[in-house]
């Protein structure tokens, strides 16, 4: 990133701070109160005193990041899903083991890793956390996908793991990239376009009080459910052929049985689909979800600036930022597709683009 961007752009002063003191707040009070028998809080161990935490994390996102700040080796329990679907993590979590599924993992192995703190995505808090309180384990709900609390949230991790320099840089990281995005925008007040942004389940749309639609409205955008709808809600084909929206953003986990191409064709295929706003302009993207709503959810944010207001990014190649956070942060993360299809030439052929 070039010295004059951080001139002209203010970078790293516009980076979401009511979501972020939010999400800080509540991980403070978390670690401050913790359950029986917790150790003090992380926001009062002094800097280098920190301890080494042993870590069940049952959140992907939380776990990508505590790598990313160079406390893999923290992490003694993970997801299934982790372990096969980012393996570009494996290398930096040397004593894991699984713990089955994130909703329902494995207690007795929980139990026997004997964790000093168990993360988990807050909405889907484990029925056996209670259990996991009484041992004395601190329990701590996590939400680490939003890129606007991304970098609190990592400082206070630093805190936490006693890896506050790595944790800082990755802060400072996010804080760049979020101010260059929110001041281009604001300058250029653009046209506002209408998106219809899906979740992972087909005809489920993201809703109004989702990190997608914080997302959608940080990029002077409208999603149209999140107008409308609470998450988890499902829409009909023909409510979405009647709301005739600009994009269509769709989200996938690619593996074994899809890709990010064949989702795209898919979409495609839907009924009244072919003569839509979007479909007519070229505007239907599938995107890989590990990309917008991760530690990399940065990243994500330039890749969805420049899909959606394409003559206000046309100097920004958002593969260039995906190549900075794989070399700084996270090997790896460039070899794997991001969307399907790229709107723009000028990035095309590089690592972790999609060719078409």
């Amino acid at each position: 990133m070039s010295q004059k961007e951080r001139v002209l752009f203010g970078i790293g002063k516009g980076c979401g701070v009511t979501g972020a003191v939010a999400a800080a707040c509540i991980l403070i009070v978390l670690l401050a109160a913790g359950c029986m028998g917790a150790p003090a809080a992380a926001s009062q161990i002094p800097v280098g005193q920190a301890p080494a935490p042993r870590i069940v994390c049952l959140s992907s996102d939380a776990a990508e990041l505590l790598v990313i700040i160079g406390a893999g080796d923290h992490i003694v329990g993970v997801p299934e899903t982790l372990i096969q679907r980012q393996p570009e993590l494996l290398p930096f979590l040397p004593n894991i083991v699984s713990v089955g599924d994130a909703t329902k993992p494995d207690n007795e192995r929980i139990l026997a890793l004997k964790p000093d703190i168990v993360m988990f995505v807050s909405r889907w808090r484990p029925a056996t956390a209670d259990i996991w309180g009484v041992s004395g384990i601190r329990l701590m709900p996590v939400e680490s996908h939003n890129a606007a609390d991304l970098p609190l949230i990592a400082r206070q991790f630093g805190q936490l793991t006693g890896h506050h320099q790595r944790a800082e840089e990755y802060a400072v990281f996010c804080e760049e990239i979020t101010g260059l995005v929110s001041n281009r925008l604001d300058a250029a007040d653009p046209a506002r376009p209408r998106v219809y942004i899906e979740s992972y389940t087909d005809f489920v749309p993201f809703g109004n009080v989702s990190a997608a639609e914080s997302l959608i409205r940080t990029l002077h955008a409208g999603s149209i459910s999140g107008q409308v709808f609470f998450n988890a809600t499902r829409v009909s084909p023909e409510w979405v052929v009647n709301q005739d929206p600009d994009f269509i953003i769709k989200m996938v986990i690619p593996d074994d049985t899809k890709t990010l191409e064949s989702e795209h064709a898919r979409v495609l295929k839907r009924e009244g689909v072919a003569g839509l706003t979007a479909t007519r302009g070229g505007q239907v993207h599938v995107f890989n979800g590990n990309l917008l709503f991760s530690a990399q959810a940065p990243v994500g944010m330039v890749f969805m600036a420049k899909t959606l207001h394409p003559e206000q990014f046309a100097d920004i190649c958002p593969e260039e930022y995906l190549q900075e956070y794989a070399d700084r942060f996270l090997p790896g993360v460039d070899e794997r597709q991001t969307m399907h299809s790229v709107p723009w030439q000028a990035c095309q052929n590089r690592q972790g683009s999609d060719p078409s």
